[in-house]
Parts: structure tokens; C-alpha cells; sequence
């Protein structure tokens, strides 16, 4: 060894920086700990609508149908991973960042947007969870790559399912109830086993249709044996049965005389690698999306005023002092959006003697009272009162808060009905608890004849449809009334004080 070398200073090892020691991790762990990112970002983004589905799933709402959507995905996305991958290994990051942010910004668009325009149909529509599905969408693009992601896109594509407008529509039209409501859960199980009993379109449809007939047997059992269980066991229990169901058979079918492994392909290694410059993007819409407020509904969900009367199904209110009840009480069914035995009371009520304040002629005034008791309080705040009586065609004012005396705050508004061809005014409140509450309705027409029109209910949901169309391209102020017209609010205002204290005592 010369001189030299024996002066010459030892050469410094340095140490692996962390995103070395981060490559070097095995592709599993990699897989976890972006997964792990994803659903963190998620749950602080949307915390706000995480606490609303359960509040909306403790008050046995259809609307807990959502939790049964992602957890019927990670099956179905389960049995998609063992299949070989077969995309092609190119990769172009500047793609991803360009639909990540795509899908980011559509997902504050909504949220920011959409959500208080449809603020009336919130707990209808869910666009907050659509919002989610959008960030979930992009961010796994940002983080693990297109190609990944089309890889999956039938699961991406059920979980677009939480948008509940679909949902709602089939268990209105299946009639309503728990075992609508589950029998509509199984279009999820139907669609989910399909495309997990892929690639082929025959497997696909013969997973599908064991599904249908897996769920329909656990929905019968279920309706016949435990009728009395909260609507989330009909709605959960046979859809996510019905997978696990066809799925270990299907699983098993195909493995006959193999090695029954659950993942029988390696781990390859992830696609998208430089995946840090994307974090910092994910993240800062998290935290913008985190800052955005759920609309407040003017249709309470939850009823804090206990009623002046035990409520019951069918039961009128009691006329007030100085009216009468002036025609037949009609009950009109209103079960499929209100749940079981739920009827529409119609009563007309009509005053003992004329006021010239209310008519000029000093002619008696008829106002209807419209009262529903319903066992899903949540259902009232779900199908508003512009849902029940189909204002399709209506401009609608600002509500106005009036004391009602009793700790009962009605919601008086003015309607312009370019159908009815008359301009009403209309006071709503309502009262009970979180098991059963009443919504009462009374309307005032500017046509004081004796057969002037009312609204009428309606248990179709479809002609709402065009007022959501509406809502979306032409904005909210095609169906305000920018210069409301009260004329009956004083006469409105005393008769509902007047109603609410004659309940004081039992119904007759």
C-alpha cells in the first residue's frame, strides 16, 4: 500500500434518504400505506357527511342503505385482484396529476356549488357522497395511477350507487317498506356479484342472477322471522350475504383439484412510483373540501317539540275555536314515502264568520289542513313538502319563521302555481319525537270561491325529476318568487296559533 493511499481520508457511506428506504419497502406495505393516506384525506374531507349518514342510519332511514355500497365494492374488488394483471406497464404521471385534477376540482365544484343549490333535497339526493366518490376516484389516480384505476372502473363505477335519487325512485316503486327497501339493496348485490363472477359475460350474468335468488331467500326470512328489525338488517344483511355467498362458491367452482389460495398471483410492483409531487395535491383539496358546511334543511329531520296530542296514524287535528270542519275528511295513503300506515288527513276547515280583513266581501274564509304521522320522523326532512304535493311548476318564496306560540315555529312561504293557475300561501310545521312525528300543512288560496284548488299529494317522485333537471342548468332563481305576495299571512298566522293550542288536550 503506497503513501497515498494510506493518507488518503475513508470515502463517507451516506445514509438512504426516506424515500429510498420507502422504494425499498416490499410493494404490499407500499399498497397499505397509500391506501391508508387515501382514507384518512377521505374521512377528514367529508367527516361532515360521515356524521350525517350516521345520524341518518340511528333514525332507520332508507337512506343507510350507503353503507352497504362500499363494503359490497371491496368484495367485489377483492375478487378482481387475484385475476392476472393485464394492463400494459406504461405510465405517464403527467396524465395522472391532469384527471386528478380534474376529478378534484369537480369534487369542491359539488360540494361548493351544487350542494347549496339542492339544499331542499339534500338528504334526497346525497350529492355530498357523489363529492366523496369523486375525490376517492381521483385521489387513487394521483396516487396509484390511471391504468390501475381503469382496471377497476366497474367498481368505481357501482360505488357511484351512494347517488340515492336511483335508490329511492326503485323503493318508491316496489311500494315502500322494509322489504321494498331490501329487495332494492339487491340491485347492488345483483350488480356487484356480475361483475365478480367476470370476465366473462355468461359467468357474469349466472353470478348475477344466483345473487338475486341467494338475497331474495335471506329477504324472506328475514320478513318472515324478524319483521321487527331495524330497516339497515333488511337492507344489509341479504345484499352482502348474497355476495359472500355466490362469491365463495364461485371461488371454489373454479378452483376444484387446485390449491385453494386467495391471492394466486404475485404482488407485482406498483405502477405509478413518483407519487410524492402528488400527496401535497391530494391533501390541499382534502382540506379545502374539509371546510364546506352540509346544507341545513328547512325540513327539520329530527323533532325535539313533543305534539299537543298523542299522535296517531289517521287521527285529524282538532278544529280550533271559531272554525269548523266544513267537507268529509279524506285520507289519502302516503306509506311509500312516510313509511308504514303513514296517511295524508285532509281536512277543510272553514270560520264560523267572515272577517273583512281575510275577504273583502267579508266572506267566511276555508283554509285545508293537510296532517301526516309518520313512524320515520327522518322521512319527513327526506321527502319534503314540495316532493309530496309535486311543485313542479311552482315558484316558491324565502321561508318566514313565525311563533306559533307553544314552542312551535311554523315556516310560512308564498307559492306562485303556474298550474293551479292560483297563488297560495302556506304555513307548515312540525312536532313529535325521533320515533313518531307529525308534519302539518295548512293552505290558503287567493281564490276564496268554495271550489277553489288546493294542492293536491302525490306519492310520485318521478315529476320531480324536471324540477331537479331545472335546478341544475337554470339555477334556483327560475323556482324562487323574488316578490312574494302574503296576503293570508296574518289570517294564517292566528289560525295556526289557534291550532296549535287546541291540541293542548287528547284528541276526540
Amino acid at each position: 500500500m503506497t503513501a497515498d493511499e494510506i493518507d488518503a481520508p475513508a470515502k463517507m457511506v451516506e445514509p438512504p434518504t426516506v424515500l429510498q428506504r420507502y422504494y425499498e419497502v416490499h410493494p404490499t406495505y407500499r399498497l397499505i400505506l397509500r391506501w391508508a393516506l387515501m382514507v384518512t384525506l377521505t374521512a377528514v374531507a367529508f367527516h361532515r357527511s360521515i356524521a350525517s349518514l350516521v345520524e341518518v342510519t340511528r333514525n332507520d332511514s332508507i337512506g343507510g342503505y350507503v353503507w352497504t355500497v362500499p363494503t359490497a365494492a371491496v368484495l367485489v374488488a377483492s375478487a378482481i385482484a387475484r385475476r392476472n394483471r393485464t394492463e400494459l406497464p406504461i405510465h405517464d404521471r403527467q396524465t395522472d396529476i391532469i384527471v386528478g385534477i380534474i376529478g378534484l376540482g369537480l369534487a369542491l365544484l359539488i360540494q361548493g356549488v351544487l350542494l347549496p343549490r339542492y339544499a331542499l333535497y339534500f338528504y334526497l339526493l346525497r350529492l355530498d357522497l357523489v363529492a366523496m366518490w369523486l375525490f376517492v376516484v381521483a385521489s387513487a389516480v394521483v396516487l396509484f395511477g390511471l391504468r390501475p384505476v381503469i382496471r377497476f372502473s366497474w367498481v368505481w363505477a357501482m360505488l357511484l350507487l351512494v347517488f340515492s335519487l336511483p335508490y329511492y325512485l326503485a323503493v318508491i316503486s316496489l311500494g315502500g317498506g322494509k322489504v321494498a327497501a331490501g329487495a332494492a339493496t339487491l340491485l347492488i348485490a345483483g350488480l356487484g356479484a356480475g361483475i365478480a363472477g367476470g370476465p366473462s359475460y355468461r359467468r357474469g350474468a349466472l353470478a348475477s342472477a344466483a345473487a338475486w335468488a341467494v338475497g331474495f331467500a335471506i329477504l324472506a326470512v328475514v320478513a318472515i322471522f324478524l319483521p321487527t328489525v331495524p330497516m339497515r338488517v333488511y337492507q344489509q344483511i341479504p345484499a352482502l350475504s348474497a355476495i359472500c355467498v355466490v362469491g365463495l362458491a364461485m371461488f371454489f367452482l373454479s378452483r376444484r383439484g387446485k390449491p385453494k389460495r386467495v391471492l394466486e398471483r404475485k404482488v407485482e410492483p406498483l405502477a405509478a412510483k413518483q407519487v410524492w409531487a402528488g400527496v401535497p395535491l391530494v391533501t390541499a383539496a382534502a382540506l379545502v373540501l374539509a371546510t364546506f358546511p352540509l346544507p341545513i334543511s328547512p325540513n327539520a329531520a329530527i323533532f325535539e317539540r313533543p305534539s299537543g296530542y298523542p299522535l296517531v296514524s289517521g287521527t285529524p287535528p282538532v278544529a280550533p275555536p271559531g272554525w269548523m270542519t266544513s267537507a268529509a275528511i279524506t285520507r289519502t295513503p302516503v306509506n311509500r314515502l312516510y313509511g308504514p300506515d303513514a296517511v295524508l288527513v285532509r281536512q277543510r276547515m272553514t270560520a264560523d264568520v267572515g272577517n273583512p280583513r281575510w275577504d273583502k266581501m267579508g266572506s267566511p274564509r276555508t283554509v285545508v289542513v293537510d296532517s301526516t304521522v309518520s313512524q320515520r320522523p327522518f322521512s319527513l326532512g327526506t321527502y319534503p313538502s314540495r316532493v309530496l304535493y309535486g311543485l313542479t311548476s311552482a315558484r316558491i318564496s324565502e321561508i318566514r319563521e313565525v311563533d306559533l306560540g307553544m314552542g312551535v315555529i311554523g315556516s310560512l312561504i308564498s307559492v306562485v302555481d303556474d298550474q293551479l293557475l292560483v297563488t297560495w300561501n302556506s304555513m307548515q310545521f312540525n312536532w313529535g319525537d325521533e320515533d313518531l312525528a307529525q308534519r302539518v300543512t295548512i293552505f290558503a288560496v287567493d281564490n276564496h270561491d268554495p271550489d277553489a284548488p288546493f294542492p293536491q299529494p302525490t306519492q310520485n317522485l318521478f315529476p320531480t325529476l324536471r324540477t331537479l333537471i331545472t335546478l341544475l342548468f337554470r339555477g334556483n332563481e327560475v323556482l324562487d318568487q323574488r316578490t312574494p305576495s302574503f296576503k293570508d299571512a296574518d289570517m294564517l298566522s292566528q289560525f295556526g296559533r289557534a291550532l296549535v293550542a287546541a291540541q293542548s288536550g287528547p284528541a276526540p
